[in-house]
């Protein structure tokens, strides 16, 4: 098994509130053949002091993956807009470091044994890879599934998840911190990677599980979806594509992007915008 400080990966897990849920985690990135050097636990405005407890209480049990804490102001409910902040104080944290590769995980994340070894080496192998993840199966009491997530993914392209992924840090190292996203970093690092001539792959020889299916497929969250097809700037063509693709769910997401055209909700990173204004079909 390869030693945890020679792996250069540190690892970033949100939490909020799903305490339950962490040693199960933590247990899968000790299975790992390629083990993170550290793992930092953002718990993200839990209202319950269980969540940091039970953090504590991981690092003391599990010294070999060096586990931090950081915790975030209290929210009374989760928000999906500000998920980013944690990640973004996560990485001002590590970015000194030596850290050569970082990946994002939620909770509810269960990673294949070799996961993080195999994506870790096919980057080595292709230095034009700047983010990967592997396959996604969502876990449900009902049913297993490999979950599908744009309009590319229907056509053969498919891209680096948001949890599960992995990131090069020599791409985040050259974005200043103020233009990193308050929402979730998936769509954005993809985007930051494809502007600068950069790979995104889903590698198919591995994966991962979750319990859940991701906000962006998950129906009842289509509204969110729409506001943020606004504020990436997607054009109106891309937005026509997800509306059709959702069938009578369009309807949440033509609402969802009124209301952030309403209030100019908007990326502040112009080049990502830009991009889905049309260079977009350029890259697909």
């Amino acid at each position: 098994m390869t030693t945890a400080n020679s792996s250069k990966l540190c690892v970033f897990v949100q939490v909020y509130n799903e305490y339950e849920l962490l040693e199960e985690m933590v247990q899968s990135l000790m299975d790992q053949t390629l083990r993170p050097a550290k793992v930092i636990i953002i718990d993200d405005g839990s209202p319950i002091p269980e969540v940091f407890k039970e953090i504590k209480r991981l690092a003391n049990r599990y010294p070999a993956l060096n586990i931090e804490s950081l915790r975030l102001p209290l929210k009374e409910e989760p928000n999906l807009d500000t998920v980013g902040r944690g990640l973004k104080k996560a990485w001002i944290s590590i970015k000194s470091k030596d850290f050569n590769y970082m990946s994002i995980l939620d909770a509810d994340a269960r990673l294949d044994p070799q996961y993080y070894e195999i994506i870790i080496l096919k980057m080595k192998m292709n230095p034009k890879i700047a983010c990967a993840s592997g396959v996604l199966i969502v876990q449900t009491a009902i049913k297993e599934y490999r979950e599908q997530i744009n309009i590319g993914a229907k056509v053969g392209r498919k891209d680096a998840r948001g949890t599960g992924k992995v990131i090069r840090t020599s791409l985040l190292k050259t974005i200043e911190p103020d233009i990193f996203p308050d929402v979730t970093w998936d769509t954005w690092i993809n985007t930051k990677a494809k502007i600068r001539k950069f790979k995104t792959p889903q590698v198919e020889e591995t994966f991962f599980y979750t319990k859940r299916p991701t906000t962006r497929v998950a129906k009842k969250d289509l509204y969110r979806n729409g506001r943020l097809t606004y504020h990436f700037g997607y054009n109106p063509i891309l937005l026509l594509m997800k509306v059709i693709l959702a069938g009578r769910g369009g309807i949440k997401i033509l609402k969802g992007y009124r209301d952030a055209r309403k209030v100019k909700w908007q990326l502040k990173d112009k080049d990502v915008r830009k991009y889905f204004g049309w260079r977009f079909f350029l890259h697909f």
